[in-house]
């Protein structure tokens, strides 16, 4: 999982929630954003701000992959065992470092937007990966059941399965506004994961 804001948080306790003997590793920003991943039960949490390299070798390490190190750039898990990423941030620079662990024929799940750019992308080839975006809602089966994948998520709500009320943080009245947007914006400072307007 790379990202821990609202859509990475969510996604953690979704898959916890559906699949939980499966291991998650997420790659969050803030000390708030790794504290609630671990939380939620993401078993290995790595700081985005080190090296991409870094990154890389944790994760292959954390996965089982073997690495090779290219006459230039970031090392390769050949094989890699990582079967699925999330990219809730869709950097270049995030793309690169998930097909670096992957699996081949894994899939990444792009649901971040960010500005295109370029990277070093032979990995995706050569490993058969699918880079798959996700921007709504689909029609999805859980449990047997097919249905709405928001309805999935609300029932899962309901029934106490996904709690991601950790990841409110703060919260502000409307009259407030010029801080509780000053609180989001600095994240790293003052641990917003998300913040709210409370009409009460």
């Amino acid at each position: 999982m790379w990202g821990a804001g609202a859509l990475g948080t969510a996604a953690v306790a979704i898959l916890r929630a559906l699949h939980p003997t499966v291991e998650v590793a997420v790659v969050a920003r803030t000390d708030a954003q790794q504290r609630l991943a671990r939380e939620l039960g993401a078993s290995l949490v790595l700081a985005s701000e080190q090296e991409a390299e870094a990154i890389v070798v944790a994760l292959a390490e954390w996965s089982g992959g073997v690495l090779r190190k290219p006459w230039d750039g970031l090392p390769v898990a050949h094989p890699g065992f990582v079967d699925n990423v999330y990219d809730t941030i869709g950097t270049p620079q995030t793309l690169e470092a998930a097909l670096r662990v992957m699996r081949p024929r894994g899939t990444i799940s792009v649901t971040g937007v960010s500005a295109p750019g370029r990277f070093e992308w032979s990995p995706w080839y050569f490993k058969e990966v699918r880079i798959v975006g996700s921007n709504a809602f689909g029609v999805e089966e859980v449990d047997g059941v097919r249905k709405h994948a928001i309805e999935h998520y609300l029932d899962m709500v309901r029934d106490g399965r996904v709690d991601i009320s950790p990841m409110l943080t703060h919260t502000f009245r409307l009259d407030e506004w010029r801080a509780a947007f000053t609180t989001i914006a600095r994240q790293d400072r003052t641990g917003a994961i998300k913040v709210a307007f409370d009409y009460r």
